[in-house]
């Protein structure tokens, strides 16, 4: 948002370059950098490229009603309604990182049960194998829980912060 104060009321109209910088990193020479030759301003504004001109009307621009300034009480419950928006997308995330891990977890657990059901029927060699396959998949199960429990005390910390933005709302 662009706000002009003390305007003429007789202007016409108004534009706006909008240019992006070049992110290219630009090779210095040698030469150049040694001449005395002065760089204009024309190789100032080719640094960059220009996006678009933005033009607006003094016909086509009206002031609407309630769309003025606006109270310090109004600007702090849009921040309040904001911040309240931010922290319901943050819990719908962990909900959903939550799922996702549970469903890791039984899937793991479903791979270590197959593994020990295995066990009875192999060798040595291959007792010791499975064990250890058996020994990773139950570390997996207790990273899993470990997870699951800090996205559920992250969202116990956001209800809590949830229901403070309503307080304060």
């Amino acid at each position: 948002m662009v706000r002009i104060s003390d305007l003429s009321p007789n202007w016409e109209a108004l534009a706006f370059d909008l240019y992006q910088e070049n992110e290219e990193k630009e090779t210095v020479n040698v030469d150049d950098v040694t001449s005395d030759s002065e760089t204009d301003s024309t190789e100032e504004i080719d640094a960059h490229a220009l996006i678009t001109t933005l033009y607006s009307d003094q016909r086509k621009t009206k002031s609407e009603e309630g769309k003025g300034v606006k109270t310090k009480q109004e600007y702090a419950l849009l921040v309040n309604d904001l911040e309240k928006q931010f922290v319901k997308k943050k819990m719908k995330n962990y909900e959903k990182a939550i799922t996702v891990e549970a469903k890791h977890k039984r899937q793991t657990q479903q791979e270590m049960n197959e593994l020990q059901r295995d066990v009875k029927y192999q060798v040595d060699e291959e007792k010791a194998d499975t064990e250890s396959k058996i020994a990773m998949k139950k570390d997996a199960i207790q990273s899993s829980d470990e997870s699951i429990q800090l996205y559920e005390d992250e969202q116990k910390s956001l209800q809590e912060k949830l229901q403070k933005l309503n307080k304060k709302q």
